[in-house]
């Protein structure tokens, strides 16, 4: 039966080719497109973990609701980042705090969010030292240097050398804090250049009067697939610790996991919209080709050729294209996707330099990442509408009275 069909798909080679054509076509963009967004997600997951969270993050319990510098703290955290990178000795673990305030200069007053950090271990596991346009990166230590958005510097009206003041809520009264602007970062994003600041971690405590404090202890991975397996080590670890909290990634970002979440669903509605578009296409192919063949099925009939068996060779036709077609579309929307690997897509003159989802910016060169489990599944999917879209042709030809059939020119 396979012979017989392959042989009928082969004796009229146009025909074959543009039904094929439709497939192969629909399946490379399927696969390229889905190939495109997946690193997009990749990219938003891994630079908001990276400069925002961990993989593994604690905190003070309560702090996920509140995020208030002077109620959830992790007390101690030198000694929890110690215990945590026991936990995981292949990890990288940061500490890090998170306050808001006014920041001052001579001219003006803007309301800014800060990120205390480690520069050294900072420097391992996030961006901003990359990010650095003017000036030089903190130092281990540096209880008065401040980096500044461009923007933010720009509103201030302040410069390399230049003072600025921090005022904010302290731990009995409003606490102020005189820093000198030691660098200026250009991430594109808006909310970052225009209100944010980076200061030393040992600054933050003197100015909240906690000292060895931090808002998070967070882990950084190598491999994000070793998240759970690690999350279960680090909750192991401080499962005698009061106060603390310890959350995945997908829990700590949760904004930037819903956004992917939610964009991913639009996007599989979107593919699913250009497969049905696809088999419409087989199907009008498939139909206008039995239609042709309707003599040459009523020469078999009249021989004696059960309907069922016509039936067959012609679901069995579907499968052969759908098998060929899918095969070519695999490879070819897979040597596409290399290349967009490689190389990415250039969006910066439609969409500028970076684009922002929730404070996270990354770039406009978007770079294709290997989705398998998609890529198979679509392509299973390609086969299964090829044969759906001949099982109508194939009813219809085996229903049809010989002599009727015989007429058709």
């Amino acid at each position: 039966m396979l012979r017989l069909a392959l042989r009928n798909l082969w004796r009229n080679k146009r025909r074959t080719l543009i039904t094929a054509s439709s497939i192969v076509g629909g399946l490379v963009l399927i696969i390229m497109g889905n190939n495109l967004n997946h690193g997009t997600y990749l990219e938003f997951i891994r630079v908001g973990v990276s400069t925002t969270a961990g993989h593994v993050v604690v905190q003070g319990e309560g702090w996920q609701a509140d995020p208030d510098p002077l109620k959830f703290q992790v007390p101690d955290a030198a000694s929890v980042a110690s215990t945590v990178q026991a936990a995981v000795p292949e990890g990288t673990v940061v500490q890090r705090t998170f306050l808001g305030g006014l920041l001052n200069s001579a001219t003006n007053s803007v309301g800014i969010m800060t990120t205390a950090i480690q520069p050294e271990a900072e420097a391992k596991v996030s961006e901003w030292h990359t990010k650095l346009v003017e000036g030089e990166w903190l130092e281990p230590g540096d209880k008065r240097g401040i980096i500044l958005g461009v923007d933010l510097a720009r509103t201030l009206e302040v410069g390399l050398g230049k003072k600025v003041v921090l005022m904010g809520q302290g731990k009995d009264d409003v606490a102020s804090r005189l820093f000198r602007v030691k660098g200026l970062i250009r991430t594109g994003a808006a909310q970052v250049d225009g209100f944010f600041a980076l200061v030393s971690l040992e600054s933050a405590q003197a100015f909240l009067e906690q000292p060895g404090t931090a808002s998070q202890v967070s882990l950084h991975l190598t491999d994000p697939g070793r998240t759970d397996a690690a999350l279960t080590s680090v909750q192991g670890a401080l499962s005698s610790e009061q106060g603390l909290e310890v959350l995945g990634w997908k829990d700590a970002v949760k904004p930037i996991y819903d956004f992917t979440k939610i964009d991913r669903r639009m996007n599989n509605s979107f593919m699913a919209i250009l497969g049905l578009m696809v088999a419409l296409g087989i199907l009008n192919t498939i139909l206008m080709s039995v239609m042709e063949r309707m003599r040459e099925f009523g020469v078999l009939l009249a021989l004696g050729t059960p309907p069922g068996r016509l039936r067959r060779m012609i679901l069995s036709e579907g499968l052969l294209l759908g098998l060929f077609a899918a095969s070519v579309g695999l490879a070819l929307g897979a040597g596409v996707t290399s290349y967009l690997v490689e190389h990415g897509v250039d969006y910066t003159e439609m969409m500028g330099e970076t684009m922002e989802v929730e404070g996270v910016a990354i770039s406009t060169v978007i770079y294709a990442s290997w989705d398998w489990f998609s890529m198979s599944i679509y392509t299973v999917v390609a086969v299964f509408l090829s044969v759906l879209a001949t099982a109508y042709p194939a009813w219809k030809a085996g229903r049809i009275a010989p002599v009727e059939a015989m007429r058709h020119q």
